[in-house]
């Protein structure tokens, strides 16, 4: 019993870093969007991606709307600098995504 109690708390601590980290990452991508400015590409990648999932587009779909492959999408949602600006516009204007406000 007493290892049983062992592993469940050191699975209760794993769960309240991922926790923490979820949170800290969370707070990093509303700082983000609040601030209006892109401060790390590869987080804006991922709020590209994860603005698509809440929209329920397939990346399927998202190809057929804007021409660019299924291969450059994910390049451009791991990480933004791998892809022309271009690409980065025209997912970010289909997605309702604004990059700038002059």
């Amino acid at each position: 019993m007493e290892n049983f109690s062992a592993k469940l708390e050191t699975q209760i601590d794993e769960l309240k870093k991922l926790q923490k980290s979820f949170i800290l990452y969370e707070q990093a991508q509303r700082q983000q969007l609040y601030e209006g400015k892109i401060v790390d590409l590869k987080a804006f990648g991922r709020l590209l991606n994860d603005k698509r999932k809440a929209l329920e587009i397939e990346l399927s779909m998202l190809e057929l709307q804007t021409g660019i492959s299924i291969s450059t999408l994910n390049r451009l949602f791991q990480d933004p600098s791998q892809v022309r600006f271009s690409t980065v516009l025209t997912v970010s204007q289909t997605l309702g995504v604004s990059l700038c406000a002059i």
